[in-house]
């Protein structure tokens, strides 16, 4: 015992345990040092294709994609209602554009051709008029 009343008194509250914990064992290798360590097995082919079932074998099946979309809708007529009328050349082309997205195609080719023939049309009255 310590003299003066430092020695270790037990807790009341709980009980005492050990404050030894297990010592988990080290995985130390089985073969001597100057031995070489066996390889480890060459993984195994999968069996079956490369390829899910129900897939296509080509190349970009990405671009297989669009193979089945509809024909992207005319924009002839577009340019024929702008230079009769203009106002139904733009009714053509949003309702075209439209119908052209919806099948997977872009719509910008039709606003390009309203574009392209209100403005000829324009450059062309305005040169007639000037003289």
């Amino acid at each position: 015992m310590l003299s003066g009343g430092t020695e270790l008194q037990p807790s009341r509250y709980r009980e005492v345990r050990d404050m030894t914990a297990p010592i988990p064992y080290a995985q130390y290798p089985t073969t001597p040092p100057w031995v070489t360590p066996a390889t480890p097995p060459a993984p195994t082919a999968a069996p079956g294709p490369h390829t899910p079932h129900g897939r296509l074998l080509v190349r970009f099946p990405e671009e297989m994609a669009r193979a089945a979309r509809p024909q992207a809708p005319s924009w002839a007529p577009v340019v024929f209602w702008t230079l009769l009328f203009g106002v139904p050349g733009l009714v053509s082309a949003v309702r075209r554009g439209g119908e052209a997205h919806r099948g997977g195609h872009e719509s910008y080719p039709y606003w390009i051709a309203f574009g392209t023939v209100l403005t000829a049309a324009v450059v062309v009255f305005l040169t007639l008029m000037t003289g």
